[in-house]
């Protein structure tokens, strides 16, 4: 017994330090997190946004990294598709080199989403693009500014040959740089009409946050708010049309993503891919898993407990009267002795006649008045029920008895009991 609740107490001190794992565990989120990686689940990564807009999509889409073979030039080169560049692939004008600008005249088109001062190689300046922030915030603010609602700006958007104006309502927090086009061949797409804080005082300055150019035969867009590209942006309700058009207005084609983060090497998928892990990503899998455990706790706390020894059902003994009175029956009628078995049954009589009505018949200094009492109960005539019972009498002192005059008594006693019982 002493080992069973040290047993107890080592699972209960278990779940309790389980408990205190789990509620002093950091945070889950991580809002410092600006990777916009494949396989980040965080607010700005893009594990769910790749997931959304590959089943969105009709044209197709696609994510690749440094190294995959649709980088080169030959393989971009043979067919048209809108290759889209976030601050997560900001070095892509030193890894592609000039080759991205030979994809936009060959006619591909190429979404630029950063908030990056610069560019580098020829890239700002033959496109000529730049970008500059309008109040020097940094990201490390974006928790606070998303938990404020009243922090909010209103994206007005510019009618073109595809999309008519709208008006989109987005955190504070995704557009803090304004968007310079220096070439007349711009075509602004989306503005803001934004308040700027300064050492003067405060004003309203209309900032430009994307625009679209041709360039060749395909065309250029560059947006000054990246983070719309990400988990965050693509659940926002607000955000992700926005998203959409923006991907949408170079025409209908394949969408591919440029991530520095993701390699041709296995080890993260694999890593993704383990049974736990993947059990643990999905809401109603680890639900699951959790009760399993839990389940199995429970299992192992009661089986420590005492067993009981379980209490056999007893059984009622068998009523063996009528076993009995066959027995005694058959050994009558083997014997033919129906003379005794008449005096057992006048015995029986009596003492049910006795036990019944209170009318002793053995009484025989006074056997008229038990006769009419007897006579008063079942209803016979006295004079009847008198003739009756001598006649039985009567024939227990003979030698023997027939068959048919020991079932004529036994039916006269029988009738006058079942007169009592009337």
């Amino acid at each position: 017994m002493k080992l069973n609740r040290a047993f107890i107490v080592l699972i209960i001190v278990l779940m309790v330090v389980m408990l205190l794992f789990e509620t002093t565990a950091p945070n889950r989120y991580r809002w410092d997190d600006y990777s916009q990686s494949h396989f980040s689940k965080q607010p700005f990564g893009c594990y769910v946004m790749d997931s959304v807009l590959r089943a969105s999509l009709p044209q197709g889409y696609d994510v690749v990294g440094p190294g995959n073979k649709m980088l080169e030039y030959k393989t971009l080169k043979s067919s048209k598709r809108t290759y889209l560049f976030t601050n997560n692939y900001n070095d892509f004008a030193n890894s592609i080199s000039s080759s991205v600008l030979n994809l936009i005249k060959d006619g591909n088109n190429v979404v630029i989403a950063s908030d990056n001062y610069y560019f580098h190689n020829d890239i700002n300046e033959r496109l000529e693009f730049s970008i500059q922030s309008i109040d020097y915030k940094y990201y490390s603010s974006a928790k606070e500014e998303l938990s404020n609602d009243e922090l909010l700006d209103y994206v007005d958007w510019h009618p073109g040959e595809r999309f008519s104006p709208a008006t989109y309502r987005i955190k504070s927090a995704f557009c803090h740089h304004d968007l310079y086009l220096s070439d007349s061949s711009y075509r602004t797409l989306a503005t803001i009409d934004k308040e700027i804080s300064s050492y003067y005082g405060s004003y309203t300055k209309t900032i430009t946050v994307a625009g679209i150019r041709d360039y060749g035969k395909g065309k250029v867009i560059v947006v000054s708010m990246p983070l719309i590209f990400t988990n965050y942006g693509i659940l926002d309700n607000n955000m992700r049309p926005l998203a959409l058009r923006l991907l949408s207005e170079c025409g209908d084609l394949p969408v591919v993503r440029f991530d520095s983060t993701l390699t041709s090497s296995d080890d993260e998928e694999q890593a993704e891919g383990s049974p736990l892990r993947y059990l643990l990503s999905h809401r109603p899998l680890r639900w699951a898993f959790y009760l399993a455990l839990a389940t199995l706790v429970a299992f192992v706390f009661f089986s420590a407990r005492r067993r009981q020894r379980v209490i056999p059902v007893v059984k009622p003994p068998k009523n063996h009267m009528m076993d009995f009175v066959k027995r005694i029956g058959g050994i009558y009628f083997q014997r033919h002795d129906n003379l005794d078995l008449l005096i057992k049954k006048c015995a029986m009589f009596s003492n049910t006649v006795r036990a019944k009505t209170m009318i002793d018949l053995n009484n025989y200094d006074h056997i008229d008045e038990e006769f009419q009492a007897l006579a008063s109960r079942t209803g016979i005539p006295f004079e009847e029920l008198k003739k009756q019972i001598y006649d039985l009498w009567s024939e227990t002192h003979l030698a023997d008895i027939s068959d048919e005059r020991l079932k004529e008594l036994i039916d006269v006693m029988n009738n006058i009991l079942k007169k009592i019982n009337i």
